[in-house]
């Protein structure tokens, strides 16, 4: 393990340095190109200084001066770069110009200000004074002044101005929407709804529920995969892409006595993905029926996440393995009822980060990765548990065991989504990661279960802890990178410095955590873990599993001065397989890089087991073995071992 982590490190410093010696910011000809690049990449800028600078040479343009005043205002007053009499200040002096336009944009922008400040009145005696009634952003602003004053009716005549000569477009198609939404003029709304240029101002769900209000199903499809999948981009997919193979590799890594076809796993991840967009639908309908949603009330959000949320995500996500468990016989053993739920949760996942990504950019990649993904994998195979123990264990009815598990995951996901959502209770939110942290303890129980108790068991299959440790560390550090990557060559090394360090910060310990307990599966055959809260692993060291030195190569020299012994030895080996020599289980078959010829001995395979058995054989470690060398080769693969049939050449060392 130490290994590993050196590997790691050293990896992340080569590349940092790489980075930090040969990526810069991006580097702009002029600030309006600036400008475009923050607001495309949705970046946390000072947009206000931006204008500002812009502003400094290109005096007249109202759509810079708008865009200074509104996010002028989005910061706390102490927060702002110039103070805001010298703001009006400013604009006082345009009033007193030669030039119309400039005296226009004056009077404009001191109404605006007027405005922001929910000084009404003032707000328009100053639009009043614009000689140029369609100057844009004037006619949307006086309607919505006139939306504030509850005069919903001049409100309504100046957004639809502002369309008809088209100034501030989509404000005043955005307020419009909002004030036939706010007075419920659901025919108004579905007309705008059916006009291109309208369209794409609509909020994603008021769409779907205007279609399907109206039952218009096509459109409300429509809708749904517009929101999740227009306007993405390549290192938005590529992030979710490598989450997603990241942990689906993981699976079959696991799947060690009869792995899944790869047209199974596929068709699993693609309903996943296509049923995510069914809770929309769900959660669409139980909005319009029962009127049950978030409102901020403790009691009323923690129902919601419970049912409104983890109710029909769970149901959407555990639709495909019912399918796959009825149509076809690809689940044949216990532990694919958790292979198939978990690759469920991965389509479901990678819909869901396609959506994220593409909205909040890859700085939220590693995050998803390491808690939303596997918690949505953990709950889904929750759910598939009651189906497999109800197979395979219990028996008690279908029904009672899956509702059971099915409630508890839906249960475990609204306590965890309720922690960040409700205002009230996200002051505890750190309840979330212990539930998190939790739940990779009860999905190492589930996977050990499952495997445990296969139909395929096989006790000359081995599941190598150390290398699924190793592979939990290296993917999920590789996600790191990629997202640390990804924001050095968009804004520079700086943010990428910036964003690995508050990765490593918020994040570095769920690494150890996801590694200690996924890559530590422990299988008994016919043992059943009871599902009960104890605490997780935190550090990780193994436990000693004589399996686990399975298929590691070692360096072994001789001790004894035995003439044979060294003849065979110093050499290069690997671990076949843990032996039982007269019902003795310690034993190794090791086999030999290069082949001696020693007499009538077989020179290519020796068994070895520890010379004390306190002092067992491992990986990190060197260890004293006592050599053995077969009689016959065709006491090599024989089942029953004895000891009389081989021959004690002395002692040795491996490491």
């Amino acid at each position: 393990m130490r290994k590993t982590l050196i590997i790691v490190i050293v990896s992340f410093v080569i590349v940092v340095l790489l980075i930090n010696q040969f990526v810069d910011a991006p580097v702009f000809d002029n600030p309006k190109d600036k400008l475009e690049f923050v607001l495309k990449e949705k970046q946390d800028d000072r947009l206000d200084l931006i204008y500002l600078e812009i502003l400094t040479e290109d005096s007249l343009n109202i759509d810079y001066h708008y865009g200074l005043i509104t996010n002028y205002f989005s910061f706390r007053p102490n927060d702002r770069v110039i103070n805001e009499k010298d703001l009006i200040d400013i604009y006082w002096n345009y009033t007193d110009y030669s030039n119309t336009h400039a005296n226009d944009i004056g009077y404009y922008c001191l109404g605006l200000i007027s405005s922001m400040k929910q000084d009404y009145n003032n707000a328009l005696i100053y639009y009043t004074q614009v000689s140029n009634d369609n100057l844009k952003y004037l006619n949307n602003s006086i309607g919505r002044l006139y939306s504030e004053l509850k005069d919903f009716e001049e409100a309504e005549k100046y957004y639809l101005k502002a369309i008809y000569i088209e100034g501030n477009v989509e404000g005043a198609y955005s307020n419009l929407i909002s004030l036939y939404y706010s007075q419920r003029r659901i025919d108004n709304l579905y007309t705008l709804l059916k006009d291109r240029d309208a369209r794409k101002y609509f909020p994603s769900h008021l769409k779907r529920s205007l279609f399907l209000s109206k039952y218009n199903i096509l459109g409300y499809f429509g809708a749904v995969f517009s929101h999740t999948y227009s306007n993405q981009n390549l290192v938005g997919f590529l992030g979710a892409l490598l989450v997603m193979l990241s942990w689906l590799f993981y699976l079959r890594r696991i799947d060690i006595y009869e792995p899944e076809k790869w047209k199974h796993i596929f068709l699993v991840f693609i309903l996943g993905v296509i049923f995510s967009e069914f809770t929309f639908l769900l959660s669409d309908l139980n909005s319009m029926f029962t009127g049950f949603n978030l409102n901020g009330g403790v009691l009323n959000d923690l129902f919601y996440c419970i049912i409104g949320i983890g109710v029909i995500e769970e149901l959407v996500k555990i639709l495909p393995v019912i399918l796959i468990l009825k149509y076809t016989r690809a689940i044949n053993e216990p532990v694919d009822y958790l292979i198939y739920g978990s690759v469920s949760a991965l389509g479901f996942a990678f819909a869901e980060n396609l959506l994220y990504f593409n909205s909040y950019g890859p700085q939220i990649i590693m995050g998803r990765a390491l808690t939303a993904v596997i918690l949505h994998m953990f709950l889904t195979s929750l759910a598939a548990y009651g189906l497999m123990l109800n197979k395979y264990k219990s028996g008690k009815g279908i029904l009672t065991d899956f509702t059971k598990f099915f409630l508890l995951a839906a249960i475990i996901h609204g306590l965890y989504d309720f922690w960040l959502i409700n205002q009230t209770a996200s002051r505890f939110a750190l309840l979330s990661m212990v539930i998190l942290v939790f739940c990779f303890s009860f999905f190492n129980t589930l996977i050990s279960n499952s495997l445990s108790n296969s139909e395929f068991f096989d006790e000359d299959i081995h599941l190598n802890r150390r290398k699924l440790q190793n592979y939990l560390i290296y993917t999920l550090t590789l996600v790191l990178m990629f997202q640390y990557l990804a924001i050095s060559f968009k804004f520079g090394h700086d943010d990428g410095w910036s964003s690995l360090k508050n990765s490593l910060i918020s994040g570095g310990y769920l690494i150890i955590f996801i590694s200690a307990n996924l890559g530590t599966i422990s299988i008994k055959h016919r043992k059943w873990k009871p599902l009960q809260i104890k605490l997780p692993k935190f550090t990780l060291k193994l436990e000693h599993n004589p399996n686990d030195i399975i298929g590691e190569e070692y360096e072994i020299k001789a001790i004894s001065k035995n003439r044979d012994l060294k003849r065979l030895l110093p050499n290069k080996g690997k671990v076949i397989n843990r032996e039982t020599v007269s019902e003795n289980p310690d034993w190794y078959l090791f086999e030999l890089e290069n082949k001696k010829e020693i007499l009538d001995f077989n020179g290519r395979f020796i068994l070895i087991r520890a010379k004390v058995p306190k002092n067992p054989i491992s990986v990190n470690k060197s260890t004293e073995v006592a050599v053995f060398v077969f009689l016959s080769d065709d006491k090599i693969d024989q089942e029953l071992k004895l000891r009389e049939d081989f021959l004690f050449k002395g002692w040795a060392k491996i490491s």
